[in-house]
């Protein structure tokens, strides 16, 4: 079936073509007397319909079943106008006729010198064939003229052999339309490329797209081989049974200002007086600017982090950086459920950090010193002095180990 079907889902699985998203199948309200509901696609992207090309399905299910009737009613019902033949409507019909036509010629008529053709080639089956391998055996003792050489194979000539004649009516009829509705409802060439053959010319001949068949890979790690992701096998399921992403095991940074109070009171012993607000747009130069760089570390670990960074940014110009804590450790993370419901927990895991905050604007950042602790994050703090107006640039390694208690 795969193969048959180009690799396409021949259940329910279609996109849509105009923007490609999934398509969902909803139900139409049921009309008044008890008839049976009728079933159509639906895009959440665009809001394209079935009911735009009006095609209404009779059941939720077999979509690709029923688009595949409904073309194949669709084909008939033009093929049964005298100036329509099938084969001109039907793609498929074309070919079939036109793979008959060829298999016919190529059987009747052999290639002009049958040694010269590789074996797969050659149609030993063909009575005109053998005939012309026992002519080269008997004309070395006959006397009889060489025979003509056999006519080259022709063309169809027919409808019946698969000639698809031009139409005038056609061509006609699409002037009309880009009259009627412009440039606007014609297709582009990816809609088309994405189309069964023909290729359609107008929105209103875009039919639903049946969705690729992807495979489900498993990922090995490189260097210790353990699965790093494992969908489940399961066709219909999206969900993996294994789904280690490295971001989960990163700890999550974030950077922010010194509160206003805290830089207040830990500059008061420096002889520049400090900025009566911090504009990050407009930062002063040869002032320390102290930032509080916070780690979330989201593993079920405790973790041990080293920051490092040179004194002075590379580059022009140079900006002094120092980070006041560069060693400290970082808790490790709770279960939802165990931080949603033991709030008596979640307090004493903060009560370190409650206490500093409880002391108010004499607080110091000092060397050596966390600035504020969580249950599974930590504060430190980090300061810059710019030598100019320029934004900085301040790198710092990060590495980490488990905790072992």
């Amino acid at each position: 079936m795969v193969k048959s079907e180009g690799n396409r889902c021949t259940r329910n699985c279609c996109n849509c073509p105009i923007c490609t998203a999934p398509l969902a199948v909803s139900t139409l309200e049921s009309e008044p007397g008890g008839a049976q509901s009728q079933w159509i696609l639906t895009c959440g992207y665009c809001n394209w319909t079935s009911l735009d090309i009006d095609i209404r399905f009779d059941k939720p299910n077999n979509v690709y079943s029923q688009l595949a009737k409904i073309k194949s009613e669709h084909t008939t019902a033009k093929g049964a106008d005298p100036s329509n033949h099938p084969q001109a409507t039907d793609p498929d019909a074309r070919f079939a006729t036109l793979k008959s036509f060829y298999t016919t010629q190529l059987s009747s008529f052999p290639p002009t010198n049958p040694l010269l053709s590789s074996p797969s080639d050659y149609n030993y089956s063909s009575p005109s064939s053998l005939a012309r391998i026992m002519s080269l055996y008997t004309s070395l003792h006959s006397s009889k003229p060489p025979t003509s050489k056999p006519l080259p194979m022709r063309e169809a000539l027919t409808r019946l052999e698969g000639l698809h004649l031009h139409s005038r009516t056609s061509s006609a009829s699409t002037l009309q339309i880009l009259l009627t509705h412009g440039w606007d409802h014609t297709t582009s060439p990816a809609q088309r490329s994405s189309q069964a053959p023909p290729p359609p010319r107008f929105l209103s001949s875009l039919r639903p797209v049946p969705a690729l068949l992807r495979t489900k890979r498993s990922k090995r790690c490189r260097t210790c081989r353990h699965i790093l992701v494992k969908p489940e096998a399961k066709v219909q399921s999206t969900r993996y049974r294994i789904r280690l992403v490295a971001v989960n095991y990163l700890p999550r940074i974030t950077l922010k200002p010194l509160p206003a109070s805290a830089a207040t009171a830990s500059t008061t012993t420096t002889t520049t007086p400090p900025p009566p607000s911090l504009d990050l747009a407009a930062l002063p130069p040869l002032h320390p600017l102290q930032l509080v760089l916070t780690l979330t570390n989201p593993m079920y670990d405790a973790v041990k982090i080293t920051l490092a960074t040179p004194r002075r940014t590379p580059g022009l110009p140079g900006h002094k950086v120092t980070v006041l804590c560069p060693q400290f450790e970082v808790g490790a993370s709770a279960d939802v459920w165990d931080e949603a419901l033991g709030a008596e927990a979640k307090r004493d895991a903060r009560s370190k950090g409650a206490d500093v905050e409880g002391e108010g604007k004499g607080r110091e950042a000092e060397a050596g010193k966390v600035w504020e602790r969580g249950r599974n994050w930590t504060s430190v703090v980090l300061e810059v002095v710019f030598s100019s107006t320029r934004f900085v640039y301040a790198p710092f390694t990060e590495q980490y180990e488990s905790c072992i208690v």
